[in-house]
Parts: C-alpha cells; structure tokens; sequence
C-alpha cells in the first residue's frame, strides 16, 4: 500500500468515526446539543480535524445530510431502472418514495432531530442544516418527477412540508385532527392518504394534454428500492 492510500483510508476511518459521533450526540442532545467539542470528544479525534476536514460544525452537518444516509442519492443507471415503465407506475414511485423516506425519519432519532432544523429559529447550525436538507428534496424531487408540464415542486413542497410536519409532531407525543401519530395504525392511516394523493395526481396527469410523462423505451424491470 503505498502513502497516498494509506491517508485516503486513515482519512475515511477518522470521517467514519466523526459521522457516527455526530449521530450519537444528535442522538442525546438534539441539534441544538451539538458542538465541534463535543464532537471530537465523543470520535476521539482532534476537534482541528474536524475543522480541517468541514470547516467546521456547518459543514460537517451538510456532509451528513448530503451523503445519502438520509435521502437515497440515485446514479443515472438505477434512475433508468426506476423510470415508469407504463402511465400508472408514476403514482407508485412517488408515494414508495415518500413512505420510505419517513418512516427512516420516524425510526432513527438523529434523523428526526435533523429535520427539526426546519422549525429551530435564529441558530446558524439549524439554518445551514436545513438548507443542504431543502437542497436534498430539490434533487430527490427532480430526479424522480418523470413529468414535465407540472409543478411538481409545488406539489411536492406541499407533500413534503406536511410529513416533515406530522413527524416532528409524533416526535414531540402530539395528535393531528385526532389522529395518533404515536401509533403505528396512525401512520397507516397517513401513508394510505399519501398513496391515494399521488394516485390522484397520476390520473390527473395522464388526462392532462399539457403534462407529459418520461416513460421508459423498453420493457426494462423497474428497480425495487
């Protein structure tokens, strides 16, 4: 093995370390407990490090929210696989999507914590955390609308909004219009409204002269993810 390896790998382990520490503290103390102190404390590395390798707290934050552990990064390949095969799977993709995604919110904590940064006010850290999440959605919404002619960042905005909302709300023990969100027949009641939502808006789109769908041009399987 020659230098340069040996210090990409040392480099990755010490990364992996400071990205499991970071979990365990946002974990215990919410974001608003965490610092480039503390974090070095619990990875056991040099807090120069982190400055070194992040710049600092914010960007150590937007390297976990951008890295894929929260919202899954899709390679032009699997993006094909994906893509609609007939007019009707769109629905399917976007509510699977939505699903998955925030029921991983709603069973790993530091997840949720981060996405409390969307409602934590006058804190750099949470501005800057909740700023690479939006960049996230962005992506994740561009890559995955396979329509043109629509506001899908509208309409996602209105989606995605809501269940960040509900699950910060089952976090904190609270009900909405008297649905438990503590309960695993609460969230069931929410994701069959999620699927029924983007089944509407795919009926929508299919009837609608001015959207067009992104099919795919041969009868290739689309990926399970």
């Amino acid at each position: 093995m020659d230098k340069d390896e040996k210090v990409r790998r040392n480099r990755a382990k010490t990364t992996q370390r400071i990205v499991e520490a970071l979990e365990e503290v946002i974990s215990e103390r919410g974001l608003e407990g965490v610092g480039v102190n503390r974090i070095a404390e619990k990875a056991n590395v040099s807090k120069v490090l982190i400055y070194r390798y992040f710049g600092g707290m914010e960007g150590l934050l937007e390297y976990y929210v951008k890295m894929g552990k929260l919202f899954p990064v899709f390679t032009p390949s699997l993006l094909d696989q994906i893509r609609p095969l007939h007019e009707s799977d769109i629905a399917r993709i976007w509510y699977r999507q939505v699903i998955q995604t925030f029921r991983h919110f709603r069973t790993f904590k530091a997840a949720r914590e981060i996405l409390k940064a969307s409602v934590i006010e006058n804190d750099p850290i949470a501005e800057s955390t909740a700023k690479a999440q939006d960049e996230e959605m962005t992506r994740l919404v561009s890559q995955l609308s396979f329509v043109s002619g629509a506001d899908t960042q509208a309409i996602s905005a209105i989606v995605l909004g809501a269940m960040t909302y509900l699950t910060i709300m089952a976090q904190n023990d609270r009900t909405m219009i008297s649905i438990d969100l503590r309960s695993e027949e609460g969230w069931q009641r929410i994701e069959n409204a999620i699927k029924s939502i983007y089944i509407a808006l795919n009926k929508s789109a299919v009837q609608d002269k001015e959207v067009k769908l992104e099919l795919q041009s041969s009868n290739m399987p689309i990926a399970q993810w």
